[in-house]
Order: structure tokens, then C-alpha cells, then sequence
């Protein structure tokens, strides 16, 4: 008897970590272990959602984090799975859309035994589990991170959402296991306008040879798309990631982009940067001064090591970014 489709719900499906996701289980899925992908978007008819519909096993479906039983009833059938990027722009909406996500998953899975969230689920005929995998944001190395919430608001709402996964991991009657993936700052962070003009200026202001460590929205969909296909190993049952994939300054960042494209890295005056810290100090402004006082503490050669399809600067410059050579 053939092995029915896994249904995995994507959310953040056009954007880039679901999309990353999507494409590396599209090129590392096991024929014997289908998914069956649904591609949540909050406009199924836009160009991008359509180009993901004309992929096989995937099908797209509308919907958002407002109403997330809605998201469910779509699938006519159980979820396998879900993979949730929770938006951070308002760190009390996100922390409670998140939480509503918990219920509706539930909910959703309750008549298979298997409520969960942010999540891939696991089932098998002999025994209800379903493990979860959620990218939450890395917080100062692994022992801070499980541990302290810091004074970022979109940091400490994924910190309680952490909390509300491994709550309810020990309070369900079933065998119900977790992965966290916390990444660090994106390379994508450096685009070709106005933002990430921004950024850099931001990011100098922090002084021109303080590190800072970034990693690609690739990578973290290879190692989600790991995760899902390798969900009952003792690699991720139970356990914490943190991603980076390159540690380097201004100056060097500065360089390494001289090096690849011939140009000058951009960013704007130094005054801009200083108002965008200002106008969004919920979201940047405390974010860049806890990169002062705090900071990322990913050991970044191990990583490599585990792990060595992950990209550094040069190389995300050369073959992802808005540079990369045709």
C-alpha cells in the first residue's frame, strides 16, 4: 500500500525563508516519503503564488495569521506538518498570533492525536507523535538563549514561543518532541535599495570592526527541509540550532564586496541611519544596541563544519545576492 502525502503547511510561502524551505524540499525529497506542500499566501493570485502552484505537489492556499483555523480547514484532511515565520514588525501581535497558532493547531490535529504548531508533525500507525520545528531568533549563544528573553520585543516574543511549544510538549498525553532553529541576521539584509542602503548604515554605526554574525535565508531552509525529512533523528528531536554562517565587520563586509563585485559596498549617511534606529526603535534601534551590549553567540566553525553547504559572505555575494555575477 502506498504511503499517503505528508500535508505540510508553509506559511510565509512567497517570501524567503518559507520559499527557501519549499524549493530545498523540492529538491531533497525522498520518493518514498512525499509531501504534499500547501503553500500558504495572503494573495494566491499574485505572480509569485502562481509560479509556485505550477510546482509539483504543491498547492497553494489563501489565508494569513488573523484567522489560522481557516488555514486548516483548507487542507480536506489532516496536517502532517507546519512551517510558521511569525512577522516581527509588532513583536505583541506576533507573540499572540503565534499562541493562536498553538490553538488552532490543536485543534486540528486533535482527532489524529496530534496537536501542535509552528511545526512539522510526525504520525506512524504504532505510535501519536508529532515533533515541532520553529525559527525563532538566536539569543547570545545556547545557554542565553534558552534562558533570557533579552530587551528586543520581537526577540522575547519568539523567546515565549519557545516556552508555549516545550509547555505544551510536556503537558500532551502524547510523545511530542521539538526543534528549535534560532538564526542570526540575514546576509538578504543587503538589497539593492533603500532598506539596504539602510542597513549598512545602521549596522556601521556599531562601529566600523565590531562583527556581527549573518547567514543566508538559504541555509535556514536547507536545515528546516533536514529537519522535516529527518524528523525522528536524534540530530533534531529535542534539540537547538543556532545558524550563522559568517562573522565579520564593516570593514570586512566592505572588502570582501570590493573583492566580488568591483564596486563599493552601499549605504547611505550615517544621519539616516541614525533616524531609522529612531522612527522604528521597537524593531531596529533596540535590536542594533543589544548587538553592542550583547550580541550573537553562534560558534560559527563548528556549524560550518556540521553543516558545510553553508554560505559565507563572499560566497551568498557572489552566487544569491542582487550582485551576483549572470
Amino acid at each position: 500500500m502506498p504511503t499517503p502525502a505528508r500535508k505540510l503547511v508553509v506559511t510565509g510561502a512567497t517570501g524567503k525563508q518559507g520559499g527557501a524551505l519549499i524549493r530545498a524540499l523540492l529538491a531533497q525529497q525522498q520518493p518514498t516519503q512525499p509531501f504534499a506542500i500547501y503553500a500558504l499566501t495572503r494573495d494566491k493570485t499574485s505572480r509569485s503564488a502562481q509560479a509556485l502552484a505550477a510546482e509539483p505537489n504543491v498547492h497553494v492556499i489563501q489565508g494569513d495569521f488573523a484567522d489560522p483555523e481557516a488555514v486548516f480547514r483548507q487542507l480536506g484532511g489532516k496536517p502532517w506538518g507546519l512551517f510558521s515565520v511569525t512577522m516581527p514588525m509588532d513583536a505583541r501581535r506576533e507573540e499572540r498570533e503565534g499562541k493562536g497558532m498553538v490553538r488552532a493547531a490543536c485543534e486540528a490535529g486533535v482527532e489524529q492525536y496530534v496537536p501542535t504548531f509552528l511545526s512539522l508533525w510526525y504520525w506512524s500507525r504504532l505510535v501519536n507523535r508529532f515533533s515541532i520545528v520553529f525559527t525563532a531568533t538566536e539569543r547570545g549563544g545556547q545557554t542565553k538563549s534558552d534562558t533570557t528573553p533579552t530587551s528586543v520585543p520581537h526577540f522575547r516574543s519568539k523567546y515565549n514561543i519557545e516556552r508555549e511549544i516545550q509547555a505544551r510538549s510536556k503537558a500532551s498525553p502524547q510523545q511530542v518532541t521539538w526543534t528549535f532553529l534560532r538564526p542570526v541576521a540575514f546576509f538578504e539584509n543587503l538589497s539593492d535599495n533603500f532598506f539596504g542602503r539602510g542597513y549598512v548604515a545602521m549596522w556601521r554605526l556599531n562601529g566600523l570592526d565590531r562583527p556581527l554574525q549573518q547567514v543566508s535565508t538559504t541555509d535556514i531552509g536547507l536545515i528546516a527541509a533536514d529537519a522535516f525529512l529527518h524528523a525522528d533523528s536524534e540530530e533534531y528531536r529535542n534539540k537547538v540550532i543556532s545558524l550563522a554562517g559568517d562573522e565579520l565587520s564593516p570593514n570586512d563586509a566592505a572588502k570582501v564586496f570590493k573583492e566580488v563585485t568591483g564596486q563599493e559596498l552601499p549605504y547611505t549617511y550615517p544621519v539616516v541611519g541614525r533616524l531609522l534606529r529612531w522612527a522604528a526603535k521597537e524593531q531596529l534601534g533596540l535590536m542594533f544596541d543589544w548587538f553592542v551590549t550583547d550580541d550573537f553567540g553562534v560558534d560559527v566553525k563548528a556549524l560550518r563544519k556540521r553543516y558545510p553547504f553553508m554560505q559565507d559572505f563572499r560566497t551568498w555575494l557572489a552566487e544569491e545576492s542582487a550582485w551576483k555575477k549572470a
